[in-house]
């Protein structure tokens, strides 16, 4: 049942009953008379019935708890124990001595119910902006980056991933229906319930076998339960599915099990399953890293004239995830938080000229390398360096953004030009005899053909091709966009200083909530210690929040 916290003060709250226990200066004070207020408990009423069911624990304190939380990186069952004995907590959230008593379940349960609301991103975005108010935060420049989080569990092998996918189904059915688990279990290779959980094969000859065999046993439970009207429907019976189709295929024309079930090579499919457990990470590589979770996305303020930072935006997705997708989505939510930038800073993953167009349909400069190219300014200032389309020499129409081509960079003009019904693109003809005495030829993008030479060019590729050129041929430019360098330790702090570089969850919700509520507490000790600043700065010393 939904009950608000009570506004009326205990006596036995530690500042009354103790006035010189914390410090007059500690941090505790500037959560409790700045930020607690500002958490809005009918945001979460939807959350909980209104009549029936026990009352709610105070849901200011639950919620202050999983801020502390992230601050400090702790466990439910630490926050529960943290919150009966830390005196600058019971302060913070305005409880007496005795009353304490959130446990670790009743927090799980609320983290439960957010992962499916938008009432902590409400709470995310609302706090955020009365921060940047009261700080005066300019937000017209910000910057972009983007990290992994791992999942919970690292990538199995094959070996690993058939067993265990086979055991957990048959622990779930054993469960469920030990009629049918008796059954089945004594036509599979091998006692997957009560054998020791070792998810590797050490003998290496053995393996390959092994593998084989246990192939065959997701194959032989497949077969028998695909349509069986409750198995079937068994979350782990379809990620057993899931991962045969994905790593097997099935001979057709054959009976014997041994003969019908063949291993791929490679395994196919849209989202490739690494582990029964959890299903939602994917796996990836960059460079020579390799990651099985989801990729997180964090933006800042960055305006030289703020004295204070804040984290604007957040969001999690899958491991693959491009950054140029997500930008877009990123400029939304700023807009509609109203938050958007006049100047957003990205790296080379964010910056082509597709999303540099789109960011400037929303009235936001994108800055920074373009993607794609080489960010090598000898390789750049070299003169035999192959060129492209902002080589040459163009206009683009005030009114329907349009590209003109008005000369090649040998100051050859276009014979005509038009754009492609079937792709979208401009074809921009030359003199095929002009071209083919041109000194340029070997490193023009102009293709010679029979009768013409021919140039195919969109707006995005131009967008593209004219920052590269404006990257590397301008010093200050770099000079500006290297103020995007100082996302790395906004992610350095909220991946490693607020837990969020490893997920707790079993999915995606999950983790996208526990790297909101990180990105929250990192805006939260900020506006703390910015605000003990302002009173350092007139002569006291406070208790910064760390």
């Amino acid at each position: 049942m939904f009950r608000r916290t009570n506004p009326q003060l205990s006596l036995f709250e530690p500042k009354t009953i103790f006035p010189l226990i914390l410090p007059a200066d500690d941090w505790s004070y500037v959560y409790r008379e700045k930020v607690y207020p500002l958490i809005d408990e009918d945001k979460f009423r939807h959350l909980y019935h209104e009549i029936d069911g026990a009352p709610n624990k105070s849901i200011k304190s639950q919620i202050s708890i999983l801020i502390f939380m992230n601050k400090e990186r702790l466990t439910w069952r630490e926050a529960e124990f943290q919150f009966q004995r830390r005196i600058d907590w019971m302060n913070a959230t305005y409880t007496a001595f005795g009353e304490a008593n959130i446990d670790h379940t009743t927090l799980f349960k609320l983290f439960q119910k957010l992962e499916d609301d938008e009432a902590c991103y409400q709470l995310f975005k609302e706090l955020t902006t009365a921060f940047i108010v009261e700080c005066a935060v300019s937000t017209s420049r910000q910057r972009v980056d983007s990290f992994f989080m791992h999942g919970w569990l690292a990538k199995l092998s094959r070996y690993g991933l058939f067993k265990e996918t086979n055991r957990v189904f048959l622990q779930n059915l054993r469960k469920q229906k030990p009629g049918l688990f008796n059954k089945i279990k004594d036509e599979l290779s091998r006692n997957y319930i009560e054998d020791g959980f070792d998810l590797t094969e050490k003998d290496k000859d053995k393996a390959s076998r092994k593998i084989q065999e246990m192939a065959q046993d997701s194959y032989l439970l497949k077969s028998a339960f695909e349509n069986h009207h409750q198995v079937k429907h068994y979350k782990s019976f379809q990620t057993l599915v899931q991962v045969f189709d994905q790593q097997c295929r099935v001979k057709e024309g054959t009976e014997a099990i041994t003969e019908k079930v063949e291993i791929r090579e490679k395994p196919e499919g849209e989202k490739i399953i690494s582990s029964p457990h959890n299903t939602d990470a994917e796996y990836t590589r960059k460079r020579n890293q390799t990651v099985v979770g989801q990729r997180g996305f964090l933006t800042e303020t960055c305006a030289p004239e703020n004295k204070v930072q804040f984290i604007t935006d957040t969001n999690l997705g899958k491991a693959t995830h491009a950054d140029t997708k997500e930008l877009l989505a990123i400029e939304d939510r700023l807009e509609e938080s109203e938050m958007k930038p006049d100047e957003l800073y990205g790296d080379a993953g964010f910056v082509n000229g597709k999303s540099i167009l789109e960011a400037a349909n929303k009235g936001i400069k994108l800055e920074g390398p373009s993607s794609g190219r080489s960010q090598s300014i000898e390789k750049f200032s070299e003169e035999d360096r192959p060129l492209d389309i902002a080589d040459f020499e163009v206009k683009i129409e005030d009114e329907s953004k349009e590209l003109i081509v008005v000369s090649c960079p040998n100051f050859q003009e276009p014979l005509d030009q038009g754009r492609s019904k079937k792709t979208g693109k401009v074809v921009v003809h030359f003199d095929r005899n002009t071209c083919e005495q041109c000194q340029l030829k070997d490193r023009c993008p102009v293709k010679i053909g029979k009768r013409t030479s021919t140039l195919t060019v969109s707006e995005e590729q131009h967008a593209g091709a004219a920052r590269h050129h404006q990257y590397m041929g301008d010093a200050e430019y770099r000079k500006r966009c290297a103020i995007r360098s100082g996302a790395e330790s906004l992610v350095n702090e909220v991946a490693n200083g607020h837990g969020a570089r490893k997920s707790r969850h079993k999915n995606e919700k999950g983790s996208r909530l526990q790297l909101l509520l990180a990105a929250l507490a990192c805006n939260v000790k900020r506006y703390i210690n910015y605000k003990v600043e302002c009173v350092q700065n007139q002569g006291k010393i406070v208790g910064v929040m760390v």
